[in-house]
């Protein structure tokens, strides 16, 4: 088999399980959500990875050098922050929809 067909293979299979993975991750994070705000908020949180994650990296394989290797500083600093700020949104949401309301007895 030539070089060039197994870097094909491997370029697209690894895209495939990579897609994939995504899809059984957002699909378990909203079959796991535990109330309504929460899966709410999770959908909007999804599409938001959704659209920008596939953009970079159309970015990465679009722009010429050195252009495509600047974009990496600002989208790392943006997932790694938006990571910790959703997870700590997603905590308080569970967090008040787990608390009972007053005057609910």
């Amino acid at each position: 088999m030539a070089p060039e067909m197994i870097g094909l293979i491997g370029g697209v299979g690894g895209t495939v399980i990579g897609v994939l993975g995504g899809v059984y991750g957002t699909w378990n994070e909203l079959r796991n959500a535990q109330g309504p705000q929460e899966r709410s908020y999770l959908v909007k949180m999804a599409v938001l990875y959704w659209i920008v994650v596939p953009l970079f990296v159309v970015l990465v394989f679009v722009l010429p050098d050195p252009w495509n290797y600047y974009i990496w500083l600002p989208y790392g600093l943006w997932l790694t922050s938006t990571i910790r700020r959703s997870a700590v949104k997603q905590q308080t949401i569970r967090e008040a929809e787990a608390t009972p309301a007053a005057g609910t007895d």
